[in-house]
């Protein structure tokens, strides 16, 4: 939802708050795979009972996952390769952030966080796995409000405050409820896809890309 919102002025709002970024030289594969390892440093950090550390560490993965799309098309490199390699890191980030909260919880003999933290899990999971199955079919597909931005948000915020149950909870319900609405939303537009033949989304996804 963050990224929908700024829409085309995404890119523009990056280099403004980090200049520096159109000037790297790095491959963008390597930023997102930079965010995936500091997600499981934050991992570590999360089982061995250090949420403080474990929030900065996801706020420096955040950190390259928000860049490395923006590095990728200023160099010229956007491809649709590089999309998958980024969507696969976010999905494998995941896991690794609420099941190093899992097994922190576990070692503290927490049946409910660590059930807890795997609803949060799953819920996330379905959120992305619900878009992309619909994205096959249909030319967009943006309903709900806990995306993948909002949840990350969120686990940080917790973790930095100390308030990670909280946190979880606001995941897990939110993550919960944006893939309802995603289910019945993509029910009904592929219902009306396979009825007429045509795209319902069709004249809203952008142009040019």
């Amino acid at each position: 939802m963050i990224k929908a919102r700024l829409g085309t002025d995404f890119d523009a709002t990056v280099r403004r708050v980090f200049p520096f970024v159109v000037r790297l030289r790095v491959s963008p594969d390597v930023l997102t795979a930079l965010g995936a390892v500091a997600s499981l440093c934050a991992a570590v950090a999360f089982a061995s009972d250090r949420p403080h550390s474990a929030g900065f560490l996801l706020l420096l993965g955040g950190f390259f996952d928000l860049i490395d799309g923006v590095v990728a098309r200023a160099q010229g490199k956007s491809s649709s390769a590089g999309a998958f390699f980024d969507s696969s890191m976010d999905r494998l980030s995941d896991l690794f952030a609420f099941a190093g909260i899992a097994c922190g919880m576990a070692a503290r003999a927490d049946v409910p966080g660590v059930a807890l933290a795997l609803w949060a899990l799953g819920a996330s999971l379905m959120t992305s796995y619900t878009r992309a199955r619909a994205e096959q079919k249909l030319a967009r597909f943006e309903v709900g409000f806990m995306e993948r931005g909002e949840r990350c948000a969120v686990l940080i915020a917790g973790a930095v405050l100390g308030l990670l149950e909280f946190a979880l909870w606001i995941i897990a319900l939110g993550a919960t409820w944006t893939t309802v609405q995603r289910f019945v939303a993509a029910r009904r537009l592929l219902r009306e896809l396979d009825a007429t033949g045509s795209d319902p989304t069709a004249s809203a996804a952008p142009q040019g890309v």
